[in-house]
Parts: structure tokens; sequence; C-alpha cells
């Protein structure tokens, strides 16, 4: 199988392979021998003769053996690559067109898959700010403060929400893929190379979860900073009388998350790698 990859999780990827098979190939050795082999045939044939008239001799022959051999020693590296390890780890995962006998904890790979980006405002926004744009930018009222780094530890554990739909079926599946502060892909590849045409996943199956269930710091203080809103509000508008202490999230002032409660169960898989495949004629 030839394949290019989009995004791999190395670390997981070296680990599984490593459980399989901890012996991994430095070097390779060809030997070429060339033996030629002759045989000889020696006549020879001793005497005297007196006067012409007495003619006595002895007549002998043997035969005489001889081999030359030349040996070529060829030496190659052999490289390891991430596709190479990534290649051993394919051939052990199960191909699925659905997940209807699908247990938790399988290896799995998924074909012919167009992915989707869930929080594409949300991520751009995310991104904006992770890449250096508001560096030593001096926030009025902050003292001193580094709303950067602040804002980078809020981000650390966000990830990309890409979501997968089969061909030929109408079930979904999850993904999900961290955000580093350099670049997650292989060979220069972006998050938007993924939605343009058909690609294979890999992972480990996990289940059915919802959208919302994938949780992060970002995610968290929005909704709080949301919920205090809220509470500000009906604060500034209260009587006396008490009021309730929770507030429904479906309230007008209430921003939810792209792709929060739309009530679709996905299937989740622990993403081990994103690849394409290369067909070669």
């Amino acid at each position: 199988m030839i394949f290019n990859i989009y995004y791999i999780n190395f670390p997981k990827v070296y680990e599984i392979k490593m459980m399989l098979s901890n012996i991994i190939s430095k070097g390779m050795e060809i030997t070429n021998d060339n033996a030629n082999d002759g045989e000889a045939f020696i006549n020879a044939k001793l005497g005297f003769k007196l006067f012409h008239l007495f003619d006595s001799g002895v007549e002998t022959g043997g035969k005489i053996k001889g081999s030359d051999s030349k040996k070529v020693l060829e030496t190659f590296e052999v490289k390891t690559t991430k596709s190479i390890v990534l290649n051993e780890v394919f051939e052990k995962a199960t191909t699925v067109l659905n997940f209807e006998n699908i247990k938790e904890g399988e290896l799995i790979k998924v074909d012919n898959l167009a992915l989707e980006l869930v929080n594409e405002t949300e991520l751009r926004t995310v991104k904006l700010f992770t890449s250096g744009a508001f560096k030593d930018m001096v926030t009025p009222g902050a003292n001193g403060f580094d709303i950067n780094n602040l804002l980078n530890s809020i981000f650390k554990d966000y990830s990309y929400k890409i979501r997968g739909n089969f061909e030929n079926s109408n079930q979904k599946l999850l993904i999900k893929i961290p955000l580093t502060f350099e670049n997650e892909f292989e060979s220069s590849y972006s998050v938007d190379d993924l939605f343009v045409g058909k690609v294979s996943v890999i992972g480990i199956y996990k289940g059915k979860i919802k959208i919302e269930n994938l949780k992060n710091s970002f995610e968290f203080f929005q909704e709080i900073g949301n919920l205090q809103n809220i509470n500000n509000l009906n604060n500034n508008s209260q009587d006396d009388e008490i009021q309730e202490s929770q507030y429904p999230k479906n309230s007008d002032n209430f921003v939810s998350f792209l792709g929060y409660g739309d009530g679709i169960d996905y299937h989740y898989i622990d993403l081990l790698a994103i690849v394409q495949n290369v067909n070669i004629p």
C-alpha cells in the first residue's frame, strides 16, 4: 500500500508499532558468489628407441580440477520513515464500511471519507491569537499582565473538531486533532487540504459521542463568561423577587459554540493518522 501522510500522531503510532514488533531493520546485505570450475586431461608419453629395433615407452594420463571463486558484498542502508512505521500499523488495522459490529478499542481504518471542519469560525480566531499577532501588545488597565501568555495557556488543549461522512451511509464519525503552536500537519499541508477529495482515517474506535462532549479550556471559560453575562443582566433587571441560580442555555444572551448541541451521535475515533491513498498503475 502506497500513501501520502496528511497528519500523523507519531508517538501513538510508534508505541503501537513497538508492541506489534520491536525490531527495526537498520541495514541489509546482499552477497553474490561467482564460482567457476575447470577440468583438464593431461596425456604424456615417455620412452626410448634403440637402433630402430627395440621401441619401449610408457603412456600415462590424468585429470586436473580447479576452481575460481569471487564474492561481491553489497550493503544497503534501510531508512525508517514515518510512512514505514505507519504502514506496519496499517496492515494490522481492520477496514470498515460501517460501525455495526465494531467494538470499542478496535484498530480500524476507514477509506473514502469526506471530512468537514466543525469549529471553523472559532478555530480561525484561536489561530489568530496563537500566531503571535498580538505578542508584546500592551493591554490598557492590565498593569503589565501578559495577556498573550494567558491566552496561550487557555488554547493549549484546543483541537480541530472534524466530522466525516461515509460514502454510502448516513453514519458520521468524529475525530479531533490537537492544535499546536507549530504546524500540526506533514509535508507543509494545512487543515484545509483535508477537505479536498476523499481521505483514509486510521485510529482506535471509542464508541458514540456528541460534539459537546469534546470539551476544552477555551469552551469552558467561554461558557462561564456567557453564564456571568446572563447573571449580570438578570441582576440588573431583578426586583426584590428571588431569582433562579441556574440559567438555561437556550437564553437569547447565551452564545453557544459552533456545532454545540446538534443532537447527533457521532462515532468517535481516537485518531492515529489521516492519509491520501496513492494509486500507481
